[in-house]
């Protein structure tokens, strides 16, 4: 049996759009996937980080060659992805991030999309590739970043995928 209803005079609410400022652009190279194939969840694939920069008004470095993507395409074609990566700034401190995000797009486009070689012709806004990002670090110059979220909106490039990324305010 469900409890009573508890009346309580809450505030008023106002749904206003969540707010957001530019963190940076990330380019990530990825070395060619491990296919481990398919399983109850789908095709998992897992994408090794090779190399990558990301630059920023706050932030700026290289990508660590560690990390990677464990991906799964799931039987409708959508994607889940599942990254941890080690960014290095410019100041040489390390940066832990990790994020979670979803992928989709229409059969009409996928197979360019998936395709190296004509990838970059399929405008991004025409497919779904969104992530939550966290992250951590030691540094206290970077300390702000382990009390954030981010965002990101990505782009398939023909050597990996690029990422603008934003700090959810």
């Amino acid at each position: 049996m469900l409890p009573a209803k508890i009346l309580y005079e809450r505030p008023a609410m106002k749904n206003e759009p969540l707010s957001s400022k530019p963190l940076f652009d990330m380019h990530v190279t990825l070395q060619q996937p491990h296919v481990i194939g398919d399983n109850h969840n789908g095709r998992r694939l897992i994408f090794d980080v090779k190399s990558g920069y990301f630059e920023g008004d706050r932030l700026n470095g290289q990508m660590r060659p560690s990390g990677g993507d464990w991906l799964v395409r799931h039987p409708n074609n959508s994607f889940t992805l599942d990254v941890r990566a080690c960014l290095e700034t410019e100041d040489n401190a390390l940066i832990y991030m990790s994020y979670k995000g979803r992928w989709v797009m229409s059969p009409e486009i996928a197979d360019k999309v998936l395709n190296p070689e004509t990838c970059a012709t399929v405008d991004k806004n025409s497919y779904y590739l969104r992530n939550l990002i966290m992250f951590e670090t030691s540094s206290k110059k970077h300390e702000w970043l382990n009390d954030i979220v981010a965002i990101s909106q990505g782009e398939i490039t023909p050597v990996g995928i690029s990422y603008y990324v934003a700090e959810v305010c």
